[in-house]
């Protein structure tokens, strides 16, 4: 978070530029979560002179071994434009004697970090997450391997009422967003770790205003063998709509508590993404189908996951490893998304949903303003351009004038000469370019192989 925002006397205005970008266009600007992993091995220190400590093992080290946070880290989050807001990751330290840490009475040390944010974040603090990836723990360094659901969520209830009491005098203060589980793959069993169980176990409402399910299409963690592809994660739709199952049924399930169901984390490959998928043109014409389909179901919102060392970063904050601040591809999804859902409010329905092609209807008020499309097939910058298939998209009836917003680039393979609109993103995160729309011509839009359009009335 010091990477991505700096502080009072050294805001990182890269990261204000970039987030303005979205801000602009979409009316708002984005819901930060800051934790993950790192949340899981974070200890405030309230005499700590440093914003934070966090020593890496090595230069390939993509995550620290662990941060020890001063009140002086809380300044990064008044650097982000105005009206953001921030979901505040908590380390779940055993309640009563956590000597993995050193802190003695974990539930009051967790207390005292939340005491510390929320005076800190004020009103831009969205809410808590309590651990990170929590099912993942039973027969750990964490938790016993006795450990269930059911315990998770007693203790859960334990700490939520403690920090609510601390803050607010309230026994249960909705400021919480639940579970943050990892990828969930099992629906059936009633002991499963998954949102809709907790709630069946006593995960309420009256404090969890959200619940956090996360995703990813891939792994890359420790491989000796052949890793993903392009071809095999985030361009196989079978493979990613087969993901996505699991967070429909779940949508479905937890709308019937009244707790909205959020993706809490998510990107293309996990263990800080892969190169060559997660840092090239590919991830963000996956990311505009994949946020595109998950509006479709029972989801609030999608977090995407980033970090300063990670291949799937939105983009860069700081220079690292010779190189400066920058957008990654994936950013021109989120640029792409903030004019597909700009104002808020919409309602998509899919219209094509096909293993190489993707389309979308996007309503707002009831009425349809604009249509999105996909084109999965592999095209790489190395293959004759003149060679580049299209696929043909058919307008409805009055939309013969309609103008075409188009992210291309020379391949899927590339991080080169990326454009939406005709637009680019320059070395200070402005937009910069003359923005072209195209004509529908005889209500007929072309989408090129690795492309995705936006098309408006």
């Amino acid at each position: 978070m010091v990477d991505y925002a700096g502080n009072d006397t050294h805001p990182n205005t890269f990261s204000q530029q970039v987030i303005q970008n979205l801000k602009d266009i979409a009316g708002k600007p984005p819901l930060f979560r800051v934790g993950g992993s790192t949340q899981n091995s974070a200890v405030y220190y309230p005499d700590q002179s440093q914003a934070i400590i966090s020593p890496f093992d090595s230069a390939a080290s993509t995550q620290p071994r662990h941060s020890y946070l001063g009140p002086t880290f809380m300044q990064s989050f008044r650097q982000f434009p105005k009206g953001t807001q921030y979901i505040y990751g908590l380390n779940f330290f055993n309640p009563a004697n956590e000597t993995l840490f050193s802190v003695g009475d974990g539930l009051s040390q967790c207390v005292l970090e939340a005491n510390a944010a929320y005076n800190a974040i004020g009103d831009a603090l969205y809410g808590f997450e309590i651990g990170n990836e929590v099912d993942g723990w039973p027969g750990g360094q964490r938790r016993s391997a006795n450990w269930t659901l059911q315990d998770y969520v007693d203790q859960w209830n334990y700490y939520a009422k403690a920090i609510s009491q601390n803050l607010t005098g309230s026994d249960s203060s909705q400021i919480f967003q639940g579970c943050a589980f990892e990828a969930p793959r099992n629906v059936v069993s009633s002991t499963a770790w998954n949102v809709a169980n907790a709630e069946s176990d006593g995960m309420l409402s009256n404090m969890a205003k959200t619940v956090a399910d996360h995703e990813y299409m891939g792994a890359n963690c420790h491989y000796t063998g052949v890793g993903p592809t392009i071809e095999t994660s985030i361009f196989d739709r079978t493979n990613v709509l087969s993901r996505i199952w699991y967070h429909d049924y779940l949508g479905n399930e937890t709308a019937k508590s009244g707790i909205p169901y959020v993706i809490g984390e998510t990107n293309s490959i996990s263990c800080q993404g892969a190169a060559n998928i997660s840092d090239v043109m590919a991830a963000a014409v996956w990311a505009v189908d994949y946020v595109l389909y998950l509006s479709s179901l029972r989801v609030e919102r999608v977090h995407f996951h980033m970090g300063t060392r990670y291949a799937y970063r939105s983009w860069l904050p700081v220079s690292f490893n010779y190189t400066a601040p920058q957008v990654f591809p994936i950013y021109y999804a989120a640029l792409f998304n903030a004019h597909v859902f700009a104002g808020g409010h919409k309602q998509t329905e899919v219209l094509v949903n096909e293993t190489d092609f993707s389309a979308y209807a996007v309503y707002g008020s009831g009425k349809l303003e604009s249509i999105v499309a996909v084109n999965f097939v592999m095209w790489n910058s190395t293959f004759e351009q003149q060679e580049r298939s299209y696929t043909v998209l058919e307008l409805p009836s009055g939309w013969e004038s309609a103008k075409v917003s188009r992210l291309t680039s020379p391949g899927v393979e590339t991080a080169l000469n990326i454009t939406l609109a005709g637009q680019t993103v320059n070395e200070a995160g402005e937009i910069v370019g003359a923005k072209t729309h195209e004509k529908a011509v005889g209500r007929k839009v072309l989408v090129g192989a690795g492309e995705a359009v936006l098309v408006q009335r």
